[in-house]
């Protein structure tokens, strides 16, 4: 690294720059849509292949002429520059064209989960005011009664068979029933059909116009629709050329992360297509299944949750196997906590892996990724660095003013990616998005976290998660995450989360650890008893848990998240229970 002379304050200094070229911090983005740049990216290299769909191998000439049908179908059911299509699947090659071909047509993906319940649907498809809605045909049961009362006049049904290959396809129609389609609704055959006489024309490129639509996680409310522009999204892209992580075309990129998730769609498709790479697309989210699939497809790199790597590291299938061809065993969405990443890196590195386990952090608004560890940035429990376009600083929750290296604060985020805003919330956006002195956006993330001097983020949990309560008379603040990394040092302890509840008869609140047992015969009042000699030589006596509650496995919500949301309920839930009667 270049020597860098501190002033104490991150962004002024941004040292993490130092691990960049110097072209990164002064490189031009591009000004295009996500097609544009797709085309651009690959049309040269047409007979390599693009997607890899339960072996069904298709080039990027093939995956242009999807997206080709795919959008004059579109244009022939009238979608037009502006509108809002549901979009409500899963990884297939039809989820694919679809992408692009909006995208050609300057229409917005609305990109949703199929597990989503009737009434959630239905909400979404209001707000969007939708008329038209592209369906896994698994969801469309539950499409079809959401429409009702709403604009939607017609639905076309992806079948996760329509792209597999001969025999696949068979096995797959032999397991599963049809699906039957009311009389608004239409298959893939029949949609594609529709649009061959069509002579739609590309939308050009406009400069922040909405393309996606995500949903944040729901945890505080209802999720808000976040409007992701093409410029936010290939800004992200574009970011991954300076971060030294060796991609290069041809290499296999295993995707099980569901189009939904930004992190799935802009990282995982999006940016793996533009640099040429061969994607794996697998329809099915399932983390433990994931060794079996990654010894089948042998890829050079993967995006994950944490549980995948946990998996990836502990199955039998995956114990002995070779992983000297893996670049990228990335891990987002959630945190990777030092003790299985230090697993991990042994592993990696005892089956032939050079690299060690990624890291990145991001939010929904901002396009996904805003930072990530490089192979030279990768600090054992720190989330990497900011993409060359993104600024972070660390600021004081209460005061505003921003904080030197190593002091924990709220994390700012200021770049090209922060979304344009939560659809028709004003109020939200503005609560999250803040413009400085200088004209300078920046996302008030929730999120606490420390920089380092040599520019690396260290992620330390969630504002929301601080807990108000009382030491020796004078007020005082839980830290669920200080009591989850002592609790973590235990050998006995897989999983753990760390909630907050209010004291029985007080306003102030005590903190209730949930945990996951690595041996499940294991005695629980002997870890117990371990656990609270572990937490009172590591942690302040006023975050010590009250409680030590074990469960099979914790909750999470359906973007594979802990869901503390849930278990901050059955605490309460919990001490209601084992409350005297009549007090």
């Amino acid at each position: 690294m270049e020597e860098n002379r501190l002033t104490g304050l991150p962004s002024v200094d941004k040292p993490w720059l130092n691990y960049y070229d110097a072209e990164a911090a002064h490189a031009s983005l591009p000004a295009c849509t996500l097609y544009e740049l797709l085309w651009e990216s690959n049309k040269d290299h047409l007979e390599d292949i693009a997607l890899n769909y339960y072996q069904n191998r298709l080039t990027y000439a093939e995956l242009f002429r999807g997206i080709d049908r795919t959008m004059k179908s579109l244009s022939a059911l009238g979608v037009k520059q502006g509108d809002i299509v549901v979009v409500c699947t899963v990884n297939t090659p039809e989820m694919v064209y679809l992408l692009y071909a909006l995208n050609r047509l300057g229409a917005v993906a609305n990109m949703i989960d199929p597990r989503t319940n009737v009434d959630g649907i239905r909400e979404y498809i209001l707000e969007s005011d939708a008329r038209l809605v592209v369906t896994v045909d698994m969801a469309y049961p539950a499409i079809a009664k959401a429409i009702r009362g709403t604009e939607v006049r017609q639905v076309v049904a992806i079948s996760p068979a329509d792209s597999l290959p001969g025999v696949v396809r068979m096995l797959y129609r032999l397991k599963n029933k049809t699906v039957q389609l009311g009389r608004e609704a239409m298959n893939w055959k029949e949609f594609l059909r529709r649009g061959q006489d069509a002579t739609p024309v590309d939308v050009p490129y406009q400069k922040d116009t909405c393309c996606v639509m995500a949903h944040t996680g729901g945890t505080t409310g209802f999720p808000k629709a976040v409007m992701l522009s093409n410029d936010n999204i290939n800004a992200m892209t574009y970011g991954y050329r300076y971060v030294r992580i060796p991609f290069a075309r041809k290499q296999r990129y295993f995707n099980d992360l569901p189009p939904f998730i930004m992190y799935g769609l802009c990282l995982c498709v999006h940016t793996t297509l533009v640099y040429g790479l061969e994607v794996i697309l697998y329809p099915l989210f399932d983390s433990k299944d994931f060794p079996r699939q990654f010894v089948r497809y042998m890829p050079h790199h993967f995006s994950a949750l944490s549980d995948h790597l946990k998996y990836l590291a502990s199955d039998k299938v995956t114990s002995k196997t070779d992983l000297s061809h893996l670049i990228t065993a990335a891990v987002g969405g959630d945190a990777l906590n030092q003790t299985l990443e230090r697993e991990v890196n042994v592993y990696l590195k005892a089956r032939g892996c050079k690299y060690e386990a990624t890291k990145g952090y991001g939010m929904t608004e901002l396009a996904a990724t805003a930072t990530t560890s490089t192979p030279e940035a990768n600090a054992i429990g720190s989330v990497g660095i900011p993409l060359a376009c993104n600024t972070i600083k660390i600021v004081d929750p209460d005061t505003g003013k921003e904080l030197g290296y190593n002091q924990t604060g709220e994390i700012w985020i200021s770049g090209p990616t922060i979304m344009l805003g939560y659809y028709n919330k004003p109020e939200e956006t503005a609560e999250l998005i803040q413009t400085d002195d200088t004209g300078r956006r920046w996302v008030h993330t929730g999120d606490l976290g420390h920089i380092s001097p040599e520019g690396l983020l260290f992620h330390e949990g969630r504002i929301r998660r601080i807990y108000m309560t009382a030491h020796e008379g004078q007020p005082a603040k839980i830290f669920p995450m200080v009591v989850e990394d002592a609790l973590k040092q235990s050998p006995g302890v897989g999983e753990c989360s760390v909630v907050g509840r209010k004291r029985a008869g007080s306003a102030y609140y005590e903190a209730v650890a949930y945990l996951v047992k690595r041996d499940k015969g294991a005695d629980e009042d002997a870890l117990r008893a371990e656990l609270a000699a572990l937490c009172a030589q590591r942690v302040p006596t006023y975050m010590i848990p009250a409680e030590y509650r074990f469960l099979d496995e914790l909750p999470h919500t359906p973007i594979g998240k802990v869901d503390f949301r849930r278990l901050e309920k059955e605490a309460v839930l919990a001490q209601n229970q084992s409350a005297p009667q009549g007090q």
